[in-house]
């Protein structure tokens, strides 16, 4: 199954994904610092490193699902928590617009505990209230990554959304492990000096480069600037027998080393350093970090500013929990496959056996390029001229609407199933508001039933594929046995 991904960062989620057997085509972030560390880990992927407000709807190609996480400080109890009210928080409802368009057949949204302050309530009610009314079915859950063998506490919401006409039957997934993975098992084996760099650093003519450390550790590299008083509020360390503190994207904020000294307690948000043992406290490395969200060491991030390595990563869902929720979103389709569900169209095979089978009506018809097909799937119609010019098709001539379009472009050929109805006649200014481009006045429009292509298969047994040496670019009306070899 074919996903694209948004607010993508270094691909976190997207590696996740890609574990579980999906292939993530398309994705977009913002930040033109990700862009070299995602393209090495995700060669594969069309990145479009921009604004998602400014990418044109229609240049995001054809998936099975929608998968990101907007932007969290509009909504986190670290920030100033002004949800939409913050450029940021708006981004979670240009995804729900772009969700819409595109229809896809699912949809994954994670974001941090704090959209569920009850300030947020209304908001939160709505988002979930849009989704729903474009024609899903929505469920989520707070989910805490160290239930799932990742070795830190990291509680996130996650959205999952399925189109309703598939009728999928989800459950997130279940923990998988009864213990927490400690930082001895996470980093343990991590025994080398990292290297250390100061906070006003200026590497652009010196650019972070493992392969000539010393460490045998890819981005072995940790910030040495100040403890601030971040450091003070609360302990920053936890022991080796315990899993790690949340990674956040602030570099400066990192956990402590867990072989740094304890912090001393002196009341309510007042931490200290022990005085006699300064030079022992150190941040946990990039790598370290890395581990810790589960990335796997051949995973390199690439920066300039070491600080956009430790964004990156604490930007990141850990790809553990990515692929525990890509796998269960897998699961449930087979599930949904395996129940016969009426609705699952994808090649679902025409009744060969029903009565004059191979007189069956279809519509062939031609479309221009990728970008006409996509605009026909997602309209869920295909229109022909009436004005008696070439290509055209008279009303008085298709009174009930055939039974299947046979959809073509050069050697490619593919069967979708038409709702049996007179079809309507329509002025081109509402086809032009579809985004197609017209050059008559009216035409006819056939209605899909369904947007995946069906499957034919004989009475032997055999698949049928359409025949195309016959085809040309003007619509016309045929039966399936003149359309099939």
């Amino acid at each position: 199954m074919d996903v694209v991904s948004f607010f993508a960062g270094c691909g976190g989620l997207d590696l996740g994904f890609k574990q579980a057997g999906f292939r993530v085509v398309w994705a977009n972030e913002i930040e033109p610092y990700c862009r070299a560390t995602y393209q090495r880990n995700h060669p594969a992927t069309e990145l479009i490193t921009g604004d998602i407000c400014e990418v044109d709807p229609l240049s995001i190609p054809s998936c099975d699902g929608f998968i990101g996480g907007p932007p969290c400080q509009s909504w986190s109890v670290g920030g100033k928590q002004r949800g939409i009210e913050d450029k940021r928080g708006m981004l979670f409802l240009k995804y729900i617009e772009l969700i819409k368009f595109h229809q896809p057949k699912f949809f994954v949204i994670e974001n941090v505990k704090g959209m569920l302050d009850e300030k947020f309530k209304i908001i939160f009610d709505n988002f979930v209230k849009n989704l729903e009314n474009a024609g899903y079915n929505v469920q989520w859950s707070l989910l805490d990554a160290v239930k799932f063998r990742i070795p830190q506490n990291r509680e996130r919401i996650f959205f999952i959304g399925f189109r309703k006409d598939l009728k999928v039957k989800y459950e997130f997934p279940k923990s998988t492990c009864t213990e927490a993975i400690s930082l001895e098992k996470a980093i343990g084996d991590i025994v080398q000096t990292p290297n250390f760099y100061p906070k006003k650093i200026s590497l652009k003519s010196n650019k972070i480069d493992n392969e000539r450390s010393e460490t045998i550790f890819y981005n072995h590299d940790v910030i040495s600037s100040d403890f601030g008083p971040f450091y003070y509020r609360g302990n920053r360390r936890r022991g080796w027998n315990q899993p790690s503190f949340t990674i956040n994207a602030t570099a400066e904020f990192a956990p402590l080393h867990p072989s740094s000294p304890k912090m001393i307690y002196f009341g309510r948000e007042n931490w200290n350093f022990q005085k006699d043992k300064l030079s022992d406290y150190r941040r946990m490395s990039v790598r370290e970090c890395a581990r810790i969200q589960t990335f796997p060491d051949n995973f390199i991030f690439e920066y300039e500013d070491i600080r956009n390595g430790y964004r990156m990563i604490g930007n990141a869902v850990p790809p553990r929990l990515g692929y525990e929720i890509a796998k269960s979103i897998k699961e449930s389709f087979n599930n949904a496959k395996n129940s016969d569900s009426a609705a699952w169209h994808k090649n679902t095979p025409i009744d060969s056996h029903a009565p004059n089978f191979l007189k069956t009506s279809v519509l062939v018809g031609y479309y221009k390029n990728d970008l006409h097909k996509r605009l026909i799937l997602h309209n869920k119609i295909y229109y022909v001229r009436t004005d008696g010019r070439k290509g055209s098709i008279f009303k008085e001539d298709c009174q009930k609407s055939p039974r299947f379009l046979l959809l073509h472009h050069k050697d490619i050929a593919e069967i979708y199933s038409l709702e049996e109805k007179e079809p309507l006649l329509i002025h081109s200014s509402m086809l032009q508001s579809m985004g197609f481009k017209t050059n008559g006045e009216t035409y006819l429009c056939f209605v899909l039933s369904d947007t995946e292509p069906r499957r034919i298969k004989h009475i032997n047994g055999q698949w049928l594929t359409p025949k195309l040496d016959e085809l040309n670019y003007s619509p016309f009306i045929t039966t399936l046995e003149k359309v099939l070899k």
